[in-house]
């Protein structure tokens, strides 16, 4: 699975004091107005921080009958990775993508990161969009199991709310009596109805989300989020919680899980991460000036 092109966001937080001078919304056409000005505000802000990530990865094969008539279900597959995570935008294009800059697997360090890196960003020399499908593909390197996917990224179901985006999908407000996520936050269910999907397969297939939202009706901002995709082969889940960060005065991931299932043979893949030490990314620059002849 791939996701189709789009600029990555999350959500900007307002102070939390200001909403309770904000007129409470009443219907989900006005939380969703309120939701989009917050994840567009966003898409600049969080482009300048990193995240350090912490990934946990299982595959499990199908289950068999071995030859003693006993139900095995074989050798799994276990990953652990340590990644800076951040947004960036490919030379010349104007969506921004998240990448993962893996710097440890299973304990050892990537050897070729340096070289890999100055070749994906500081010596382009393909196209924007070849450049944007090489960062995706740098992300998902050391994914394990048998479902290819670069969609295990936190931010990615907020593509569904940017106002641009919107009319794509059916919006729905639901009571629920999960209490997990937050208090006063509205559950809003979503699904994909337009072609020309937000995530596609392999094969360049559509393939249509549904999911949900936690919304803070008064400011927009996004609590958690969660995005279902399922087909005849494949089915699955990512879910996503964010927190407030004080040092950057805006909420940040939290954490992320998701799984995923081959229904063809009942293989399984599952991922757990979290994110922690969230910093303002810094670039400086050295200017020199030629001598003059």
């Amino acid at each position: 699975m791939r996701p189709a092109p789009f600029r990555f966001v999350t959500a900007l937080a307002a102070a939390a004091a200001a909403s309770a001078f904000l007129p409470q919304a009443t219907n989900v056409d006005e939380v969703l107005a309120r939701a989009g000005e917050y994840v567009t505000h966003y898409e600049h802000d969080f482009a300048g921080v990193v995240a350090q990530e912490r990934y946990e990865q299982d595959a499990r094969p199908p289950a068999h009958f071995d030859r003693y008539g006993l139900l095995n279900s074989g050798a799994g597959q276990h990953r652990e990775l340590k990644s800076d995570l951040l947004l960036v935008r490919p030379q010349g294009g104007d969506q921004w993508i998240q990448f993962r800059d893996v710097f440890e697997v299973d304990g050892k360090a990537v050897h070729d990161r340096t070289d890999r890196l100055a070749k994906l960003f500081l010596q382009p020399s393909m196209s924007t969009a070849k450049q944007a499908e090489q960062i995706q593909e740098e992300s998902a390197r050391y994914n394990v199991g048998p479902v290819t996917r670069n969609v295990n990224v936190p931010v990615l179901a907020l593509w569904a709310l940017m106002p641009e985006n919107q009319h794509r999908f059916l919006f729905n407000h639901v009571e629920t009596a999960d209490a997990a996520r937050t208090d006063g936050a509205w559950a809003v269910d979503y699904r994909e109805v337009e072609a020309g999907t937000m995530i596609r397969t392999s094969g360049g297939q559509d393939f249509p989300v549904s999911g949900r939202f936690w919304i803070e009706p008064a400011t927009g901002r996004v609590l958690g989020s969660t995005i279902r995709a399922e087909d005849r082969q494949l089915s699955a889940d990512i879910d996503v919680t964010y927190q407030p960060e004080p040092a950057l005065h805006m909420l940040v991931p939290k954490d992320m899980r998701e799984s995923y299932l081959q229904r063809a043979d009942g293989s399984t893949v599952t991922g757990a991460a979290t994110y922690t030490n969230f910093r303002q990314f810094q670039v400086k620059v050295d200017e020199k000036i030629a001598p003059i002849k």
